[in-house]
């Protein structure tokens, strides 16, 4: 007699994934097509060697955190990131947002502040990151508390994030609080961060801004 049929492994969405592109789009597509993958079957593409691998299951686990919001799903990913298994920032630009900030909405951020004082960049990266969650909800203070933390960093990978993070930060939460901080902390921004920043603000505040 045989056993009942088992679901699909790592191995068959890895085989799924090298039939496309490659890209995002196709990664999400991958997902989608696995999202009964078992947790085991995800943690193996997750801590993989395969950076399409890692891809599929970042964006596993923000479809399983939309499906059934848990803790557990927060945690998968920054054991992953914090042990230093992202080297691509899509990763934490896919995901942080949903998987690390949207469950703080509401309740305390300190977990938030922990992860800048990280001496993994790509961990203080999803910090920022994290906090679009709370920009879309118009909450400027929070975004700006932890750009204020960060801004002196001189890393790409945390100077690319504070710039998009701080340009949406004005657009959906608060204008004139983010034309404040950059009065205050704009110069520590790099040329590009800052010009990313400032890239919506009325013209005479934008060239004013970027100095």
């Amino acid at each position: 007699m045989t056993g009942p049929p088992t679901g699909p492994d790592a191995e068959a969405v890895l085989a799924a994934f090298a039939r496309t592109t490659g890209d995002v789009a196709a990664a999400r597509r991958v997902a989608r097509q696995f999202s009964d993958l078992d947790e085991g079957e995800r943690s193996a593409l997750l801590w993989s060697e395969d950076d399409g691998a890692k891809l599929v299951a970042v964006l596993l686990l923000v479809q399983a955190m939309r499906a059934h919001p848990d803790p557990e799903l927060t945690d998968e990913y920054l054991s992953a990131a914090k042990a230093e298994r992202f080297a691509d920032p899509v990763l934490v630009d896919l995901a942080a947002e949903e998987l690390v900030g949207a469950p703080l909405v509401g309740g305390s951020t300190g977990p938030l502040f922990a992860l800048v004082k990280s001496d993994v960049a790509m961990v203080r990266r999803i910090a920022i990151v994290a906090t679009l969650a709370f920009a879309k909800q118009g909450d400027a203070e929070v975004p700006l508390g932890i750009a204020g933390r960060l801004v002196r960093e001189r890393g790409e990978t945390v100077q690319s994030a504070l710039g998009w993070v701080l340009r949406e930060t004005g657009k959906r939460a608060s204008e004139g609080a983010l034309v404040a901080f950059l009065e205050k902390n704009g110069r520590f921004l790099s040329v590009a961060a800052r010009r990313t920043a400032t890239e919506h603000l009325p013209p005479a505040d934008r060239d004013r801004l970027r100095g």
